[in-house]
């Protein structure tokens, strides 16, 4: 869905997409501690929030003369896709290096928040923004048919993670081409980035949990 409205809030008019990110990520943190527990949750939160931090901050990189000039527009700008799609890398690449125990049920934790996400992110910009009673309709009811199927099955082991995040980025990828913004936006592009590296990081447990003989 495109942003065709903005809202005030504490006497800052902010994009409706911004609401959509936070109500994204809440319900992503909710799933997976309801699924998995505190451990696996908070390490998704670790996630979520140096995501946040890295997609706001990144505007210094790509538009450093607005902040230099003016440095309360990290208050209102954002990096983009650019800085968006580079804070789910960095993300990544913290969980992957950090020396902090996971539990080996992460990646599949990860797997959930990364579907949930984005659903609740796109269920809240259909029901904040303009678009056709179809559209809208559409949205809403697909997305939110994934993540509840998502949170059924997340622990079916007979389905490996590789598989599920492989299903989600053809999902979203019939559900992008029907819509205004298609394959370009944001959102798309964050699902096939982030079901990658969370392919990886799973891939990266399995290996450990060989090396180990089970124990972690």
């Amino acid at each position: 869905m495109a942003v065709t409205d903005y809202y005030l809030l504490w006497k800052v008019t902010v994009p409706s997409s911004w609401i959509a990110v936070v109500g994204g990520f809440i319900l992503a943190w909710l799933a997976v501690r309801m699924k998995f527990g505190k451990s696996v949750a908070d390490t998704v939160a670790d996630a979520l929030f140096t995501t946040i931090i890295v997609w706001k901050l990144s505007v210094i990189v790509t538009d450093f003369e607005t902040v230099r000039r003016a440095p309360l527009a990290l208050l209102y700008f954002n990096g983009g896709r650019f800085g968006f799609l580079g804070g789910i890398l960095v993300a990544a690449l913290f969980i992957r290096f950090s020396r902090k125990p996971k539990p080996l049920s992460v990646s599949r934790g990860f797997l959930l928040g990364i579907i949930c996400a984005q659903a609740g992110y796109q269920v809240v910009m259909a029901i904040l923004n303009e678009g056709t009673l179809m559209s809208k309709g559409m949205t809403i009811v697909l997305f939110a048919g994934v993540a509840v199927l998502a949170f059924l099955r997340i622990e079916d082991e007979s389905v490996p993670v590789m598989y599920g995040a492989g299903l989600f980025v053809a999902f979203h990828a019939f559900i992008a081409a029907l819509q205004p913004v298609g394959f370009t936006g944001i959102p798309f592009a964050a699902t096939v980035v982030a079901s990658v590296l969370v392919v990886i990081i799973s891939s990266h447990f399995t290996q450990d949990k060989e090396t180990d003989g089970g124990i972690r």
